[in-house]
Protein backbone atom coordinates (compact mmCIF):
# COMPACT_ATOMS: atom_id res chain seq x y z
CA UNK A 1 0.00 0.00 0.00
CA UNK A 2 1.43 3.12 -1.35
CA UNK A 3 1.92 5.93 1.32
CA UNK A 4 1.99 10.25 1.23
CA UNK A 5 2.95 12.58 3.65
CA UNK A 6 0.84 13.88 6.07
CA UNK A 7 1.15 17.79 5.52
CA UNK A 8 4.43 18.23 6.86
CA UNK A 9 4.86 15.88 9.48
CA UNK A 10 6.99 13.10 10.09
CA UNK A 11 3.56 10.74 9.59
CA UNK A 12 2.94 8.94 6.54
CA UNK A 13 -0.46 7.65 5.68
CA UNK A 14 -1.38 4.52 3.56
CA UNK A 15 -3.72 6.61 0.39
CA UNK A 16 -6.81 4.57 1.58
CA UNK A 17 -7.51 5.45 5.17
CA UNK A 18 -10.30 4.01 7.10
CA UNK A 19 -13.11 5.32 8.03
CA UNK A 20 -14.49 3.81 10.94
CA UNK A 21 -17.65 5.10 11.24
CA UNK A 22 -19.44 1.64 10.36
CA UNK A 23 -18.29 0.20 13.47
CA UNK A 24 -20.28 2.71 15.05
CA UNK A 25 -23.29 1.02 13.46
CA UNK A 26 -23.93 4.00 10.92
CA UNK A 27 -27.41 2.84 9.23
CA UNK A 28 -26.81 -1.07 10.19
CA UNK A 29 -25.87 -2.79 13.47
CA UNK A 30 -22.27 -4.18 13.49
CA UNK A 31 -20.78 -6.62 15.96
CA UNK A 32 -17.40 -7.01 17.52
CA UNK A 33 -16.43 -9.73 15.93
CA UNK A 34 -17.43 -7.99 12.37
CA UNK A 35 -15.36 -4.73 13.40
CA UNK A 36 -12.22 -7.28 13.84
CA UNK A 37 -12.51 -9.18 11.41
CA UNK A 38 -13.03 -5.78 9.33
CA UNK A 39 -9.85 -4.15 10.86
CA UNK A 40 -7.89 -7.09 10.27
CA UNK A 41 -7.98 -7.03 6.99
CA UNK A 42 -7.50 -3.55 6.57
CA UNK A 43 -4.16 -3.89 8.41
CA UNK A 44 -3.04 -6.86 6.06
CA UNK A 45 -4.42 -5.14 3.42
CA UNK A 46 -1.24 -2.02 3.99
CA UNK A 47 -4.09 0.34 5.45
CA UNK A 48 -2.31 2.19 8.85
CA UNK A 49 -4.69 5.18 8.90
CA UNK A 50 -7.77 4.86 10.92
CA UNK A 51 -10.20 7.61 11.08
CA UNK A 52 -13.05 7.13 13.95
CA UNK A 53 -14.92 10.01 16.47
CA UNK A 54 -16.39 10.23 19.37
CA UNK A 55 -19.87 11.53 17.30
CA UNK A 56 -19.98 7.67 15.50
CA UNK A 57 -22.43 5.59 17.55
CA UNK A 58 -21.87 7.96 20.89
CA UNK A 59 -18.33 6.20 21.18
CA UNK A 60 -19.28 2.75 19.64
CA UNK A 61 -17.15 3.13 16.81
CA UNK A 62 -14.28 4.20 19.19
CA UNK A 63 -14.89 1.23 21.58
CA UNK A 64 -14.85 -1.13 18.73
CA UNK A 65 -11.86 -0.01 16.70
CA UNK A 66 -10.32 -0.04 20.01
CA UNK A 67 -11.01 -3.35 20.98
CA UNK A 68 -9.93 -4.41 17.36
CA UNK A 69 -6.68 -3.06 17.24
CA UNK A 70 -5.72 -4.55 20.72
CA UNK A 71 -6.11 -8.04 19.17
CA UNK A 72 -4.35 -7.21 15.78
CA UNK A 73 -0.48 -6.10 15.09
CA UNK A 74 -1.46 -2.50 15.02
CA UNK A 75 2.64 -1.39 15.28
CA UNK A 76 2.64 1.47 12.79
CA UNK A 77 -0.89 2.56 12.76
CA UNK A 78 -2.03 6.17 12.53
CA UNK A 79 -5.16 7.10 14.30
CA UNK A 80 -6.74 10.17 13.99
CA UNK A 81 -9.97 11.27 16.54
CA UNK A 82 -12.17 14.37 16.54
CA UNK A 83 -12.76 16.78 18.96
CA UNK A 84 -15.71 19.12 19.42
CA UNK A 85 -18.91 16.93 20.35
CA UNK A 86 -18.08 16.16 23.85
CA UNK A 87 -20.19 12.88 25.37
CA UNK A 88 -21.62 13.23 28.10
CA UNK A 89 -23.54 10.61 30.20
CA UNK A 90 -27.39 10.38 29.68
CA UNK A 91 -30.28 8.25 30.37
CA UNK A 92 -30.86 7.13 26.85
CA UNK A 93 -29.13 7.07 23.84
CA UNK A 94 -30.55 9.97 21.32
CA UNK A 95 -32.84 8.71 18.72
CA UNK A 96 -31.43 8.73 15.49
CA UNK A 97 -31.89 6.29 12.47
CA UNK A 98 -28.16 6.77 11.29
CA UNK A 99 -27.40 5.07 14.50
CA UNK A 100 -28.81 2.63 15.84
CA UNK A 101 -26.57 1.05 18.11
CA UNK A 102 -25.79 5.16 19.99
CA UNK A 103 -24.87 4.21 23.30
CA UNK A 104 -26.45 6.44 26.37
CA UNK A 105 -24.49 10.04 25.73
CA UNK A 106 -25.53 13.21 24.75
CA UNK A 107 -23.49 15.89 22.53
CA UNK A 108 -22.63 18.86 23.93
CA UNK A 109 -20.09 20.70 21.46
CA UNK A 110 -17.24 22.09 23.52
CA UNK A 111 -13.99 23.54 21.69
CA UNK A 112 -13.18 25.01 24.96
CA UNK A 113 -9.27 24.12 26.75
CA UNK A 114 -11.42 21.90 29.46
CA UNK A 115 -13.75 20.62 26.61
CA UNK A 116 -11.15 19.20 23.89
CA UNK A 117 -8.76 18.21 26.92
CA UNK A 118 -11.62 16.11 28.30
CA UNK A 119 -12.62 15.25 24.70
CA UNK A 120 -9.22 13.91 24.02
CA UNK A 121 -9.25 11.84 27.92
CA UNK A 122 -12.14 10.42 27.29
CA UNK A 123 -11.55 8.87 23.64
CA UNK A 124 -8.29 7.24 24.71
CA UNK A 125 -10.10 5.51 27.28
CA UNK A 126 -12.73 4.19 24.73
CA UNK A 127 -10.15 3.43 22.32
CA UNK A 128 -7.06 2.31 24.87
CA UNK A 129 -4.73 4.08 23.00
CA UNK A 130 -2.10 6.45 25.07
CA UNK A 131 -1.82 9.33 22.26
CA UNK A 132 -3.60 10.33 18.95
CA UNK A 133 -1.83 10.68 15.71
CA UNK A 134 -4.17 12.46 14.64
CA UNK A 135 -6.62 15.64 16.28
CA UNK A 136 -9.43 16.76 14.13
CA UNK A 137 -12.02 19.35 14.97
CA UNK A 138 -15.03 18.23 13.98
CA UNK A 139 -17.75 20.03 12.21
CA UNK A 140 -17.59 23.68 13.81
CA UNK A 141 -20.00 25.17 11.09
CA UNK A 142 -22.66 23.13 12.55
CA UNK A 143 -22.56 25.00 15.73
CA UNK A 144 -22.12 28.06 14.69
CA UNK A 145 -24.64 30.67 13.82
CA UNK A 146 -23.01 32.46 11.23
CA UNK A 147 -19.50 33.07 10.22
CA UNK A 148 -18.29 35.43 13.05
CA UNK A 149 -19.26 32.40 15.47
CA UNK A 150 -17.38 30.01 12.98
CA UNK A 151 -14.28 31.49 13.20
CA UNK A 152 -14.08 32.56 16.98
CA UNK A 153 -15.07 28.76 17.22
CA UNK A 154 -12.06 27.77 14.97
CA UNK A 155 -9.90 30.08 16.36
CA UNK A 156 -10.57 29.06 19.76
CA UNK A 157 -10.00 25.27 18.90
CA UNK A 158 -6.86 25.83 17.18
CA UNK A 159 -5.19 27.50 20.06
CA UNK A 160 -5.72 24.07 22.32
CA UNK A 161 -5.04 21.94 19.48
CA UNK A 162 -1.64 23.75 18.59
CA UNK A 163 -0.41 23.62 22.33
CA UNK A 164 -1.19 19.72 21.86
CA UNK A 165 0.70 19.44 19.25
CA UNK A 166 3.60 21.58 20.62
CA UNK A 167 3.88 19.59 23.75
CA UNK A 168 3.52 16.12 21.56
CA UNK A 169 0.40 15.16 23.05
CA UNK A 170 -0.66 14.54 18.69
CA UNK A 171 1.55 14.96 15.71
CA UNK A 172 -0.80 16.99 13.48
CA UNK A 173 -4.11 18.95 14.05
CA UNK A 174 -7.05 19.40 11.54
CA UNK A 175 -10.14 19.69 10.53
CA UNK A 176 -12.77 17.22 9.85
CA UNK A 177 -16.00 18.60 7.75
CA UNK A 178 -17.77 18.55 4.94
CA UNK A 179 -17.73 22.23 3.75
CA UNK A 180 -14.78 23.52 1.90
CA UNK A 181 -15.68 26.93 3.13
CA UNK A 182 -14.78 25.93 6.54
CA UNK A 183 -11.47 24.71 5.42
CA UNK A 184 -10.60 28.19 3.90
CA UNK A 185 -11.51 30.03 7.12
CA UNK A 186 -9.14 27.70 9.01
CA UNK A 187 -6.44 28.05 6.69
CA UNK A 188 -6.77 32.37 7.65
CA UNK A 189 -6.41 31.77 11.24
CA UNK A 190 -3.60 29.40 11.66
CA UNK A 191 -1.27 26.69 10.69
CA UNK A 192 -2.98 23.50 10.21
CA UNK A 193 -1.63 19.88 9.18
CA UNK A 194 -4.56 18.52 7.53
CA UNK A 195 -8.35 18.58 6.78
CA UNK A 196 -10.31 15.97 6.64
CA UNK A 197 -12.66 16.84 3.36
CA UNK A 198 -15.77 14.72 3.12
CA UNK A 199 -18.55 14.81 -0.15
CA UNK A 200 -16.82 18.05 -1.90
CA UNK A 201 -14.43 16.14 -4.00
CA UNK A 202 -15.44 13.46 -6.03
CA UNK A 203 -14.89 11.77 -9.53
CA UNK A 204 -18.57 12.93 -10.11
CA UNK A 205 -18.56 16.57 -8.37
CA UNK A 206 -15.39 18.52 -7.93
CA UNK A 207 -16.85 21.25 -5.63
CA UNK A 208 -14.02 22.11 -2.99
CA UNK A 209 -14.12 25.91 -4.11
CA UNK A 210 -10.31 26.03 -4.68
CA UNK A 211 -9.91 24.76 -1.22
CA UNK A 212 -7.48 21.64 -2.59
CA UNK A 213 -5.48 23.83 -4.31
CA UNK A 214 -4.91 26.47 -1.47
CA UNK A 215 -3.70 23.60 0.94
CA UNK A 216 -1.41 22.86 -1.68
CA UNK A 217 0.49 26.07 -1.70
CA UNK A 218 0.13 26.09 2.18
CA UNK A 219 1.58 22.64 2.65
CA UNK A 220 -1.35 20.97 4.27
CA UNK A 221 -2.85 17.68 3.66
CA UNK A 222 -6.49 17.03 2.23
CA UNK A 223 -7.74 13.40 3.52
CA UNK A 224 -10.76 13.59 1.18
CA UNK A 225 -13.60 11.52 3.16
CA UNK A 226 -16.96 9.66 1.83
CA UNK A 227 -15.13 8.98 -1.79
CA UNK A 228 -18.25 6.90 -2.64
CA UNK A 229 -20.50 10.16 -1.89
CA UNK A 230 -21.99 8.48 0.92
CA UNK A 231 -22.26 5.24 -0.82
CA UNK A 232 -23.65 6.51 -4.39
CA UNK A 233 -20.62 5.79 -6.33
CA UNK A 234 -20.32 2.11 -4.91
CA UNK A 235 -24.10 0.83 -5.91
CA UNK A 236 -25.61 2.13 -3.16
CA UNK A 237 -28.99 4.30 -2.87
CA UNK A 238 -27.97 7.39 -0.98
CA UNK A 239 -25.73 10.65 -1.64
CA UNK A 240 -24.50 12.59 0.71
CA UNK A 241 -26.73 10.43 3.15
CA UNK A 242 -29.84 11.37 1.06
CA UNK A 243 -31.57 10.04 -1.28
CA UNK A 244 -29.70 9.94 -4.78
CA UNK A 245 -30.91 13.24 -6.93
CA UNK A 246 -32.37 12.71 -10.85
CA UNK A 247 -29.37 14.80 -12.03
CA UNK A 248 -26.73 12.90 -9.99
CA UNK A 249 -28.07 9.32 -10.74
CA UNK A 250 -28.01 10.52 -14.50
CA UNK A 251 -24.53 11.42 -14.36
CA UNK A 252 -23.88 8.16 -12.36
CA UNK A 253 -25.18 6.35 -14.96
CA UNK A 254 -23.04 7.87 -17.78
CA UNK A 255 -19.94 7.41 -15.99
CA UNK A 256 -20.51 3.91 -15.55
CA UNK A 257 -21.27 3.91 -19.05
CA UNK A 258 -17.97 5.58 -19.66
CA UNK A 259 -15.96 3.29 -17.41
CA UNK A 260 -17.63 -0.23 -18.94
CA UNK A 261 -16.30 0.81 -22.42
CA UNK A 262 -12.67 1.87 -20.51
CA UNK A 263 -12.91 -1.36 -18.22
CA UNK A 264 -12.75 0.50 -15.20
CA UNK A 265 -15.33 -0.07 -12.30
CA UNK A 266 -16.75 3.18 -11.03
CA UNK A 267 -15.46 2.38 -7.57
CA UNK A 268 -11.86 2.47 -8.91
CA UNK A 269 -12.56 5.96 -10.54
CA UNK A 270 -14.20 7.16 -7.19
CA UNK A 271 -11.42 5.77 -5.03
CA UNK A 272 -8.57 6.65 -7.59
CA UNK A 273 -9.35 10.38 -8.76
CA UNK A 274 -9.09 12.14 -5.80
CA UNK A 275 -5.41 10.90 -5.25
CA UNK A 276 -4.49 12.82 -8.63
CA UNK A 277 -4.75 15.87 -6.65
CA UNK A 278 -1.19 16.78 -5.13
CA UNK A 279 -3.02 18.47 -1.94
CA UNK A 280 -4.59 14.90 -1.44
CA UNK A 281 -2.57 12.36 0.72
CA UNK A 282 -5.41 9.61 1.20
CA UNK A 283 -9.18 8.48 0.20
CA UNK A 284 -10.71 7.80 3.41
CA UNK A 285 -13.67 5.20 3.16
CA UNK A 286 -16.09 3.86 5.43
CA UNK A 287 -15.98 -0.31 5.83
CA UNK A 288 -18.05 -2.03 7.61
CA UNK A 289 -16.86 -5.75 6.22
CA UNK A 290 -13.52 -7.59 5.30
CA UNK A 291 -14.75 -8.42 2.11
CA UNK A 292 -15.48 -4.46 1.50
CA UNK A 293 -11.66 -4.16 2.68
CA UNK A 294 -10.56 -6.29 -0.17
CA UNK A 295 -13.06 -4.70 -2.38
CA UNK A 296 -11.43 -1.48 -2.00
CA UNK A 297 -7.74 -2.13 -2.11
CA UNK A 298 -9.06 -3.99 -5.17
CA UNK A 299 -10.87 -0.86 -6.93
CA UNK A 300 -7.59 1.30 -5.70
CA UNK A 301 -4.97 -0.80 -7.38
CA UNK A 302 -7.58 -1.61 -10.94
CA UNK A 303 -5.69 0.10 -13.75
CA UNK A 304 -7.09 3.10 -15.04
CA UNK A 305 -6.29 4.11 -18.97
CA UNK A 306 -5.44 7.94 -19.29
CA UNK A 307 -8.20 7.79 -22.23
CA UNK A 308 -10.74 7.13 -19.31
CA UNK A 309 -9.84 10.52 -17.56
CA UNK A 310 -9.89 12.57 -20.95
CA UNK A 311 -13.10 11.01 -21.64
CA UNK A 312 -14.26 11.92 -18.25
CA UNK A 313 -12.84 15.75 -19.06
CA UNK A 314 -14.70 15.83 -22.41
CA UNK A 315 -17.92 15.17 -21.07
CA UNK A 316 -17.70 17.95 -18.25
CA UNK A 317 -17.71 15.03 -15.41
CA UNK A 318 -14.23 16.12 -14.46
CA UNK A 319 -13.02 19.51 -15.05
CA UNK A 320 -10.33 19.79 -17.78
CA UNK A 321 -7.79 21.42 -14.57
CA UNK A 322 -8.35 18.14 -12.39
CA UNK A 323 -7.43 16.31 -15.86
CA UNK A 324 -3.80 17.90 -15.94
CA UNK A 325 -2.96 16.38 -12.81
CA UNK A 326 -0.54 14.13 -12.68
CA UNK A 327 -1.31 10.59 -11.12
CA UNK A 328 0.49 9.87 -8.24
CA UNK A 329 -0.37 5.80 -7.93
Amino acid sequence: MPRRRLGQTALEVSVLGFGAAPLGGMYTPCSDADALDTVRAAITAGISCFDVAPHYGQGLAELRLGRSLANVDAAGCIVATKVGRLLEPADAAPESPMWPEALPFRTVYDVSRDGIHRSVQASRARVGRPRFEILLLHDPDRYAEDEAALRRSVAEAHRTLAALRADGTTDAIGLGVNSPNVCRIALELGHWDCFLLAGAYSVLRQEDAGVLDRCCAAGVSVLIGGPFMSGALAGGTTWRYRPIPAGVATDIVRLRDIGRAHGVPVEAAALQFPLRHPAVAAVVAGMRTAGEVRRNVDALHHPVPAAFWEELAAERIIRTQDLNLAARL
